[in-house]
């Protein structure tokens, strides 16, 4: 569905997406379009009945939420495993999976609420290179299965809690990306034995709020 087919609720907030995903480098196809569309769908359908996100419009929805997980686009490449822990709401899990098709995508949530809302998305945006693992991070990485090339979680622990639940889940060489506000610069200084801090990556959303990745590899 081509964004000009879109109703109207819905076109200026996917033609803002269509725009500053190709600031990004992403070029999204009329599939992914319609793939967004059904997720922000379920987003607002099922945000009355969960506790999944404070925004209420799909302007909303693009602006503070889906634009801010594409910034991990440029950490993912085909073939890769990603583990989004915490996933809640989706972010930044489902829009990565959208874009990134040649991915595979573990949406890990513990509230079993929250994990049927994730299956929902699934099935309804036809993401066939996502999974939905329903259980607490914490208690993953028990076989090789239950490692990734990547682990994200977008504000849900502090980053001291983050790397600690990532060490066991990474392939060596992996990459643990904590997504952060603005109040987290007195994390960027921590240092463990088992990553080196690669990166912070810092940028600036469409509302005008600050956000960092803060990017460790597995050692």
């Amino acid at each position: 569905m081509p964004a000009r087919e879109l109703r109207p609720a819905l076109a200026a907030p996917i033609a803002e997406l269509v725009r500053e995903s190709a600031a990004l480098g992403i070029t999204l196809s009329d599939a992914a379009i319609r793939r967004f569309q059904s997720y922000i769908d379920t987003l607002l359908l099922w945000r009355t009945k969960l506790s999944l996100t404070t925004a209420a419009t799909p302007q909303q929805m693009v602006r503070d939420h889906i634009l801010d997980s594409l910034a991990l686009y440029r950490f993912i490449h085909p073939g890769m495993r990603i583990a989004d822990l915490g996933s809640g709401a989706g972010f930044p899990g489902v829009p990565l999976a959208i874009v990134c098709e040649g991915a595979r995508f573990s949406l890990v949530e513990a509230r079993r609420k929250k994990a049927n809302f994730l299956r929902e998305v699934a099935r309804t945006a036809m993401l066939a290179n996502v999974e939905v693992i329903e259980e607490r991070a914490e208690r993953l990485g028990n076989d090789v299965t239950q490692l990734w090339d990547l682990v994200v979680s977008r504000a849900v622990w502090a980053l001291a809690d983050f790397l600690t639940i990532s060490e066991r889940l990474l392939v060596p060489d992996g990459l643990a990306i904590a997504m952060k506000g603005p109040k987290a610069s007195s994390e960027a200084l921590l240092d463990r034995a088992t990553f080196v801090r690669a990166d912070i990556v810092e940028y600036r959303l469409a509302t005008g709020a600050h956000h960092r990745l803060m990017v460790y590899r597995r050692v």
